[in-house]
């Protein structure tokens, strides 16, 4: 692959496209016949829709979204993004998952098991090119690999909240959580929380359900135990996400 990259870049501002699926789901199908490998659908609470997954990490990953309440939405295979660099055809990249976040950011994150730009040249090239256009309109953009998805404590966590993710949440219940923690000066210990949602498991799947939808949040990082903290959603400035844009000439 040859050209000038300087070029290429400087190019960008008027060749570079992001097409999305007109009714916000996942632009790309990747479950198919030909897989030899894992594969699934993930039914998430948050985004309201099931996200496909061709790999064991981005399911781990899905469940680091639906527990961190930072996360408004998310959506796997968001878009698919084609730089033009003058080559015959333009390059095309469908990054993995589009993260909304609660203070108006957008991410965009790749899902790698490990990642070495030197194994492909051409391919990080491409991953290149895509940052700069994510960053030209405002967006992050992230390779994410195995050992911060699989970190012991932090995905122990996030499973133990996301299995409850489709639990009901009713009004009585969030005003429980709303009365307990406040009551408590602003944090209380996750069983006394989990206490006052219900005898037992009962409880703890309610008060996961909470967490998944925004209403409370725990530190995702740490061992989830009986005595952590949990602590109201701080209210931010919701922005208007939407995954049905077009985005020519940027």
């Amino acid at each position: 692959m040859k050209f000038d990259v300087e070029l290429a870049m400087l190019r960008l501002r008027t060749t570079a496209e992001i097409i999305s699926d007109a009714r916000g789901g996942p632009i790309r199908k990747i479950i198919n016949g030909r897989h030899h490998k894992p594969t699934g659908r993930y039914s998430s609470a948050k985004a309201k829709r099931s996200l496909p997954w061709e790999d064991r990490r981005e399911r781990m990953y899905f469940w680091h979204c639906e527990a961190d309440s930072e996360v408004i939405n998310y959506l796997a295979q968001p878009h698919r993004l084609e730089i033009d660099i003058r080559l015959r055809t333009p390059l095309i990249y469908f990054p993995d998952i589009r993260r909304d976040m609660a203070n108006g950011s957008v991410q965009i994150r790749e899902i790698k098991k490990v990642y070495d730009p030197h194994d492909d040249p051409e391919y990080d090239l491409k991953i290149s090119l895509a940052r700069e256009v994510y960053a030209g309109i405002g967006w992050s953009f992230e390779i994410v690999q195995s050992d911060e998805i699989e970190s012991r404590s932090k995905l122990a966590t996030v499973r133990r909240i996301q299995r409850y993710r489709n639990v009901r949440v009713t009004t009585h219940s969030q005003f429980a959580v709303l009365n307990i923690i406040e009551q408590s000066g602003g944090a209380a210990p996750f069983r006394r929380v989990a206490e006052v949602l219900g005898d037992g498991p009962s409880g703890e799947a309610r008060l996961c359900a909470c967490i998944v939808r925004r209403i409370a949040t725990v530190d995702i990082a740490a061992p989830l135990k009986s005595d952590s903290p949990v602590f109201l959603v701080p209210q931010h400035p919701k922005a208007d996400f939407g995954y049905g844009e077009t985005l020519g000439a940027l």
